[in-house]
């Protein structure tokens, strides 16, 4: 005879989940669109201390309301020009971007995983393993961790 499973558990995946699901609705709902001149571009020496080659550069676009990340070409060709960004409901992350008049839209990579591959995993980690009885255990525990600190880290931060 199988033995019914503990509530806690059963709690756990299901705030974790519900945490997953409002982090992929505010990467999926379309947030506030704004259209602003770029006032300036800012290139960041990023220095590390390894075997792949100690530094890299990143760039970052700021406006009159706001400031974050892009390519280096967008950043390239952005200086004075005038973007269009997306700005999600919840949490006030950029999840895309284009520099007008083009309509090719970039989605920042960091928000794409946070915001949309990592929440997707877990719900579809925590499905296989009550569909399928699989025992996840430890790739739940993981995800688990991952969903709940990135929820906090686009809270605060």
């Amino acid at each position: 005879m199988s033995k019914a499973p503990s509530i806690v558990p059963l709690a756990i995946y299901g705030i974790t989940a519900l945490l997953a699901l409002v982090t992929l609705l505010d990467f999926a709902l379309p947030g506030t669109v704004y259209t602003e001149e770029v006032t300036r571009v800012q290139k960041k020496k990023q220095r590390y201390y390894n075997a792949g080659g100690n530094s890299h550069n990143s760039y970052e676009v700021v406006t009159p309301k706001h400031q974050f990340s892009v390519e280096e070409d967008i950043a390239k060709s952005a200086e004075g020009k005038s973007m269009s960004y997306t700005v999600s409901l919840l949490f006030q992350e950029v999840n895309s971007y284009s520099i007008l008049p083009s309509q090719d839209r970039s989605i920042y990579s960091f928000r794409l995983v946070s915001g949309f591959v990592l929440p997707l995993l877990l719900l579809l980690a925590i499905g296989i393993k009550f569909r399928f009885k699989k025992d996840l255990s430890i790739l739940l525990f993981v995800l688990q961790l991952l969903v709940v600190g990135n929820f906090i880290w686009l809270l605060f931060w």
